[in-house]
């Protein structure tokens, strides 16, 4: 990935200097922040914030190496991405300090591959992600599936061809459920109400209308998430998880599930483009 540099003079308030021109790469341009007046500290995630700001201010007052530390910034749509800064203290020629120069690199997939390894610890997980597609979505089915509350999934992808939602796999539903929901259309509640990219946490008797349409099957599902999947802006699939136990989705599976979902995107965008390079629509679960 390449680098985007920031450089602040060494005076009071720390003005910045410059940008690079690719900080485009986060959809921002250089006079957002010459001329406009945009902090970094206004892109860094506010959850991260204080920690890069303790971090830097350590490394300031007892400089040594060049300093390195891992957070998460938002893109000009606001979406997070996780970023590895390289920042070092550059000196004049008489070694008093003229301005601090950082280097950020998106390091987002990194991050995602690192979270699906860790998610494979904490549930003693021995799986490992195959080349095959088909072989990839049984895995990440089984990792929903080994959540604690989560026993029911099901993974839809866009197709490219009709824009609708094709139901891909699944698990621990009946052949009948099944049918009636292998397809949503293009122009449908589904897939509208999915590109918005909220997710939704409820007991299925609140949203089965949204997953069924009028007709309410009766699977067991209790707490239910409907999680629409992006890739680099792109809404390419959904992810439905549920359980038959409990009346929620614990807090915790939801953490999980927002790895998942990030794991789900990459896997789909890499189906997608395999897909569209043999000339070939997806097939129904």
């Amino acid at each position: 990935m390449p680098e985007v540099t920031f450089v602040w003079r060494s005076e009071y308030g720390w003005p910045l200097d410059s940008v690079s021109d690719n900080v485009s790469t986060f959809g921002y341009e250089p006079d957002d922040f010459l001329v406009y007046g945009l902090s970094y500290e206004d892109i860094i995630h506010p959850a991260d914030l204080e920690k890069v700001r303790k971090v830097l201010r350590e490394y300031s007052g007892n400089p040594g190496e060049d300093l390195v530390q891992e957070y998460r910034i938002l893109n000009a749509d606001g979406d997070a991405r996780w970023v590895r800064e390289n920042t070092q203290i550059i000196y004049d020629e008489d070694g008093l300090m003229q301005c601090l120069r950082a280097k950020i690199v998106d390091i987002n997939d990194e991050k995602k591959h690192d979270d699906f390894m860790f998610i494979q610890d904490e549930l003693g997980s021995h799986l490992s992600w195959p080349v095959n597609l088909e072989d990839s979505m049984d895995v990440l089915l089984e990792l929903t599936t080994q959540l604690n509350a989560i026993d029911i999934c099901a993974l839809y992808v866009v197709d490219e061809v009709t824009g609708g939602l094709v139901l891909v796999n699944h698990k621990g539903l009946s052949s009948e459920f099944v049918n009636s929901v292998s397809y949503f259309d293009a122009d449908s509640s589904q897939v509208n109400f999915a590109k918005k990219g909220f997710p939704v946490y409820k007991h299925y008797s609140e949203i089965y209308p949204f997953i069924t349409g009028p007709v309410m099957q009766d699977e067991g599902l209790q707490g239910t998430a409907i999680i629409p999947v992006h890739h680099e802006h792109h809404f390419v699939g959904l992810l439905i998880a549920s359980s038959s136990s409990e009346f929620i989705i614990p807090e915790g599976d939801r953490d999980s599930l927002e790895v998942i979902k990030s794991l789900a995107g990459l896997m789909i965008r890499n189906m997608t483009m395999s897909v569209m390079n043999d000339g070939m629509h997806y097939s129904m679960a």
